[in-house]
């Protein structure tokens, strides 16, 4: 028997690595391992007011904080019965479209693009192809306005208040994201021609599932178009050799991101992203996991396009720039948002006195664990003995990258 170690994975957010494990010359068995130590951020909340509960989540991740409120807010928000305005909304989603940019613009053009054009990294890669690093950082840098202004700061901001915001942005930043949503189009329009060229690596996802809007929703969805909450058809499990659980729908291994979003909810389109989805329909729907690569530059046209659309729907009708009073009660509740990885689950419940009395936390990468570890064998499968070693380590690894995996968030508290 022999065992082939990749550790840790570069390229990624967060420690992992995998365990090959090859018998008579044939692979029989990959492990994923999450060994990044474990975050107890549910326990964490145990106790506390809910005010200063989406405050302390947005600290699980600096790339997607902001998700992390925006789940936050909502699962408060349904447990004490708080309904808020559409601006209150609309603002919430534009936070989420800047969240989106900035992520993607980060995973394309920064660490899938040197697998692309034969490079290290990306730095060796603007010798040659300056122009295309320029603009990924350019498009990711619009991003972090978009949190900035929306969420407070560009990393772990604290302006996601249940029923509101702490500062409403005004009509000269949302003007800025109107003009320069519309300027990024063109270079976003071309990632998408850059991330089509993507080889079809990994497993062939059978499930996907997302939320019932394209970037929250109140339910989730699978491919049957069923609404359902995660606790009725998602059974989670601990594994020995991962600080990150598995899940499954049904019993059935399933995957969420911009592929899933892309394949479930393509009605829900822009106009040119939705071109794009249909001229690229056929690869996508494959199913083939590296093209999760292609559904994000798809994504980066969808979320530069709606941003430009929901900065003028704010303008057009005004910030009013109020919040929703609230009074503590007890109550139970469910947040569900679409973090540029996939699904976001935080579940609440809350006394009478406004504190956490319970609280879960379920992030895409745990989601995915399964089908990236699925992922890896059939690669591994496919490729051992065929390719040099050298090949076979580089193309499980890109493998990998394809999910965008946040393996800091992945990593909480599992009950020994």
């Amino acid at each position: 028997m022999v065992n082939i170690e990749i550790e840790p994975f570069t390229r990624v957010e967060g420690n992992g690595g995998a365990e090959i494990i090859v018998e008579n010359g044939e692979v029989k068995d990959v492990k994923l391992k999450i060994f990044e130590g474990p975050r107890f951020f549910e326990l964490l909340t145990l106790g506390r007011h809910y005010w200063d509960v989406p405050d302390l989540e947005a600290r699980i991740c600096a790339i997607c904080y902001l998700s992390h409120s925006v789940a936050s807010v909502l699962g408060i928000e349904r447990a004490l019965g708080v309904n808020v305005p559409e601006e209150i909304m609309l603002l919430r989603e534009l936070g989420l479209l800047g969240e989106l940019i900035e992520s993607h613009a980060l995973h394309l053009y920064l660490l899938v693009a040197p697998d692309l054009f034969g490079y290290a990294d990306a730095i060796r890669m603007a010798s040659k192809h300056g122009e295309v690093v320029k603009e990924g950082i350019t498009i990711k840098a619009f991003g972090n306005y978009i949190r900035e202004i929306l969420g407070g700061r560009e990393i772990h901001g604290i302006n996601i208040k249940p029923g509101g915001f702490g500062r409403y942005p005004t009509v000269e930043e949302l003007e800025r994201i109107e003009r320069q949503s519309e300027a990024l189009l063109r270079p976003a329009r071309r990632a998408v021609n850059i991330f089509a060229e993507q080889e079809p690596l990994g497993a062939t996802v059978q499930h996907y599932i997302a939320t019932n809007g394209y970037l929250y929703g109140d339910k989730l969805i699978a491919e049957e178009g069923e609404k359902f909450d995660y606790l009725e058809h998602v059974e989670e499990k601990t594994l020995p050799y991962s600080f990150a659980k598995q899940s499954r729908y049904k019993g059935n291994i399933f995957m969420v991101g911009a592929l899933s979003r892309v394949m479930l909810k393509h009605d829900m389109l822009t106009p040119m992203a939705k071109h794009f989805y249909e001229e690229h329909k056929e690869k996508l729907a494959s199913g083939y996991i590296s093209f999760n690569n292609l559904a994000q530059a798809i994504e980066l046209v969808y979320a530069l396009e709606k941003a430009k659309e929901v900065a003028k729907t704010l303008l057009d009708k005004g910030i009013k720039g109020e919040n929703v009073p609230i009074e503590p009660q007890e109550g139970e509740g469910i947040g569900y948002a679409e973090a540029p990885r996939g699904v976001l689950v935080h579940h609440y419940r809350i006394d009478e006195r406004g504190n956490i009395a319970y609280s879960n936390i379920i992030t895409p990468t745990a989601f995915n664990h399964a089908i990236m570890e699925l992922s890896l064998y059939e690669e591994a499968k496919k490729r051992y003995g065929d390719s040099d070693e050298v090949t076979f380590l580089q193309k499980l690894e890109e493998t990998v990258r394809a999910f965008d995996p946040c393996i800091s968030c992945s990593v909480h508290v599992v009950r020994l």
